[in-house]
C-alpha cells in the first residue's frame, strides 16, 4: 500500500512538472537562475529553452524552512501514525541538501516527539528523483489498557473502571532510516516533495515500518 501511494504521488508530480516544463523561465524569483537567463530564449532554439526549463543548478545556497505533513503505517494490531515536521533545509551544493527539524506523530495507541536529521542526494535538475538518509532520536508514549492495575490513571475519582487506560513513557526512541522520492521545483525558491522512508527502530523489528510524507519548502538566499 505505501509503494503504491508513493509511485502514485511521483506520477502525479511527473505529470504536474512536464505540463510545467513548459514554462522555461520559471525561476525568474531567483537572482542567480534570473542573472544567468536574463535574454531568455527563443521559439527557434528549443534545445538551450529546454535546459532553461528544466535547469535547477541555481539551487546551491539556498537555505530555507519547509513543513511535512506524513503517515506512518504499522501492523493491523498497531494502527497507523498521523504528524508533521517543521524544519529547515540547506543546499551547500546543487545535488546535495541537509536538513533537520523538530517532528512528532500521533496514533490510537502511542505517540512520540523529537528531532530530526538528513541529508539528501539529488539531480539539479526541476524535477528530479532523490535518494537519502536521517535518523529521528525523541521520546515515545504508549497508552495501554489499565483496568486491573489499581490506579485512578484518568484522575476521575474512579480506579479501574472499564476501558480506562494508562500513558507510560517508553524511553528515548531513536531510528535510522533510507529514504526516496522526487522532487519538484514549483518556482526558483519553492519545491515542492514527496517522500517514503523505511523506518529501522531501537525498539526492535517489530516497531519497523514505512513512513509517507509530503513536504512544502520556501528558500531564500
Amino acid at each position: 500500500m505505501v509503494v503504491r501511494l508513493f509511485l502514485l504521488l511521483g506520477l502525479l508530480q511527473l505529470l504536474s512538472g512536464c505540463a510545467n516544463l513548459l514554462k522555461s523561465r520559471y525561476a525568474m524569483d531567483d537572482p542567480v537562475y534570473a542573472a544567468k537567463y536574463t535574454d531568455g530564449a527563443s521559439k527557434t532554439q528549443p534545445l538551450k529553452k529546454l535546459k532553461q526549463a528544466i535547469d535547477a543548478r541555481h539551487v546551491e545556497g539556498l537555505g530555507g524552512g519547509y513543513f511535512t505533513a506524513g503517515t506512518q503505517w504499522r501492523d493491523s494490531t498497531q494502527g497507523t501514525l498521523a504528524g508533521a515536521e517543521i524544519g529547515s533545509e540547506a543546499y551547500p551544493t546543487s545535488w546535495l541538501s541537509y536538513r533537520m527539524a523538530m517532528a512528532g506523530y500521533i496514533g490510537p495507541d502511542d505517540w512520540y516527539a523529537g528531532g530530526d536529521v538528513g541529508a539528501r542526494l539529488q539531480l539539479p535538475t526541476r524535477l528530479t528523483p532523490f535518494v537519502g538518509v536521517g535518523t529521528f532520536h525523541g521520546l515515545s508514549l504508549t497508552r495501554e489498557e489499565a483496568e486491573d492495575d489499581r490506579i485512578d490513571n484518568d484522575d476521575n475519582g474512579f480506579i479501574d473502571e472499564r476501558g480506562e487506560m494508562a500513558t507510560t513513557v517508553d524511553g528515548w526512541l531513536s531510528t535510522i532510516y533510507p529514504e526516496t522520492g522526487v522532487h519538484f521545483w514549483l518556482s526558483g525558491q519553492s519545491r515542492l516533495t514527496g517522500y517514503a522512508r523505511y523506518i529501522v527502530s531501537s525498539h526492535g523489528r517489530d516497531a519497523d515500518d514505512w513512513l509517507a510524507g509530503i513536504q512544502f519548502s520556501a528558500f531564500s538566499r
